[in-house]
């Protein structure tokens, strides 16, 4: 008698269960044989038995930190074995709450290409129902020497925007550019890179009023008008950042953007570059975990603690061993960067630090400024980055600068 449907599946599972359990047993036996000889040479692209021996607790026994492993990775045209460093062995969380054991790798370099952290933003959304016609919106509070308070940013509509529109204002990514002297304005559809309408803005207070930027604080929302700050230089926050949506996507350019908030733009490197998870092979992806990472907002988004599960994400302060705005909150320090930096305690920011130097991938000579994850605690659009001396401060998050990727590793 034949099997019926069902039991032919169940059987079929069962064999594809059994092929799983065997193929990762070689892989098993193949760490095991490593501790036992020096085969270390043969890790250098061998990320499966890399993962391994990291899930099994086994990496320390026969690599140490500062040791790297280069799988292939391409950008466009351009193919690379950029280094990744051990930085620290340990327990990561997965989306499901499962715990697994493994370890914190990094870029040795900096990617080929500068990315924003996040795009300048938009100042306001519509709600549809406004017809042609003058809008303006007050000034609450003086933002350097270009926003006056008092003064307001009056467009022309000339045609009626639909529900969630986006008002964009070209600040040029500088303070001090009064937005009411005859600045560009675009009205998008949200997300959209294509203008719908657009003009010139004039310091009026003719027609309707929109709203009025925040009287307390330039890194600051009111309602449907956002911050000057994020009008400016972009939104320093991880979980809605442009940075971290491309470094987790595999996707080709122009889809692998999304925006995260009602105010977000797209940058312009969104249309050109492809997701950087679509350099690496499938068969080495699968071994970046999708682990948890926890990162404090700024004062001005109530230092909410934002969880994210990302497959690639970028060194905290607290990460690479430097004084923390919040010990304890985004992640354990990486063994790695204490003996790099040489301390016994956490390195101050605000200071220089030579090894803390990042060289781009594509000229190794060349020092870069290079982001990390922390957001600053008093500007709603900076995050921390290390200069190209060595100096760790902020940098507004609309600057192309480079990164540092980091993975986790396991079977």
């Amino acid at each position: 008698m034949g099997l019926s449907i069902w039991e032919g599946k169940k059987a079929q599972e069962l064999l594809d269960l059994l092929e799983a359990q065997n193929h990762l047993i070689s892989h098993q036996n193949a760490a095991i044989d490593l501790l036992a000889s020096d085969k270390r040479a043969s890790l250098v692209s061998d990320v499966m038995t890399v993962a391994t021996l990291c899930k099994n607790g086994n990496i320390l026994e026969v690599m140490d930190y500062g040791d790297q492993i280069a799988p292939a990775w391409r950008e466009g045209e351009n193919n690379y074995n950029p280094a990744f460093n051990l930085c620290h062995e340990g327990d990561a969380e997965l989306e499901d709450g499962e715990i697994i054991h493994g370890a914190f790798w990094e870029w040795d370099k900096v990617t080929p290409t500068g990315v924003p952290f996040d795009a300048p933003e938009a100042i306001t959304y519509f709600d549809g129902t406004e017809a042609p016609g003058n809008y303006y919106i007050t000034i609450g509070r003086n933002y350097n020497t270009g926003w006056v308070a008092g003064q307001n940013i009056q467009i022309t509509l000339t045609e009626t925007p639909a529900g969630g529109d986006q008002l964009y204002i070209d600040c040029g990514q500088d303070y001090a550019n009064n937005p009411t002297a005859g600045r560009n304005w675009y009205v998008y559809a949200k997300g959209d890179t294509t203008a719908k309408q657009s003009g010139t803005t004039s310091n009026g207070a003719a027609g309707t009023k929109l709203g009025e930027t925040s009287s307390t604080s330039e890194h600051a929302t009111n309602g449907k008008i956002n911050a000057p700050s994020r009008v400016v230089y972009g939104y320093g926050r991880w979980s809605q950042c442009a940075l971290r949506q491309r470094l987790n996507s595999s996707a080709l350019a122009g889809h692998w953007w999304l925006p995260m908030n009602d105010w977000d733009r797209p940058p312009a490197q969104a249309a050109t570059l492809d997701g950087f998870l679509a350099g690496y092979a499938e068969d080495v992806i699968r071994h970046f975990k999708p682990i948890k990472v926890v990162t404090v907002a700024s004062n001005f988004d109530d230092n909410v603690e934002d969880i994210t599960y990302d497959r690639v994400f970028l060194a905290s302060l607290e990460q690479m061993y430097c004084v923390p705005q919040f010990a304890g909150k985004e992640g354990d320090y990486w063994e790695y960067y204490k003996r790099l930096l040489g301390r016994i305690s956490p390195a101050p920011t605000g200071q220089t630090y030579a090894r803390l130097i990042k060289y781009a991938l594509n000229a190794p000579t060349s020092a870069q400024y290079c982001f990390r994850r922390s957001a600053s605690r008093s500007n709603a659009s900076y995050v921390w980055c290390s200069y190209t001396g060595g100096y760790v401060s902020t940098a507004g998050s609309y600057s192309a600068f480079r990164c540092a990727p980091g993975v986790f590793l396991s079977e």
